[in-house]
């Protein structure tokens, strides 16, 4: 004959059911919030990088402003962005539309870094008057 148990507590093999179901259901909350908070270091990183290459337009705008104007020009530096190295890179050509490229240049920013083993880049172009003659 069976024996009917009388503790209506949990058999092992519920309770092994019970921890490999939380156990899957936590992994998948971890692999969630480390896919976050890598996806908010990239957002912080363009963030530095928007910022950085945004003042160094207002510094170039203000030295068109005290010159009247600026030349075309190139130039490439390695820069600190957070804790990253960075290639800073900016190119001041003539616009190239025929009737304005006397009057306007474009100058375009651009920031590149690595981020694991990826390439990001950044890049901002404005507009500035060609440097006055005197």
């Amino acid at each position: 004959m069976l024996k009917t148990r009388k503790d209506p507590g949990f058999s092992l093999v519920e309770l092994m059911i019970a921890v490999s179901i939380l156990s899957v259901g936590i992994v998948a909350v971890l692999t969630s919030f480390l896919n976050s908070a890598s996806l908010l270091d990239s957002l912080h990183n363009r963030l530095a990088a928007i910022n950085f290459l945004e003042g160094k337009i207002s510094d170039l705008r203000q030295k068109a402003i005290e010159e009247d104007g600026i030349e075309p020009d190139s130039s490439q530096e390695e820069i600190a962005l957070g804790n990253r190295r960075a290639e800073f890179r900016l190119e001041i050509q003539p616009l190239d539309v025929e009737e304005l490229k006397d009057y306007i240049n474009e100058a375009k920013f651009s920031l590149s870094w690595q981020e694991g083993n990826k390439n990001k880049d950044e890049s901002l172009v404005t507009y500035l008057p060609v440097l006055a003659e005197k």
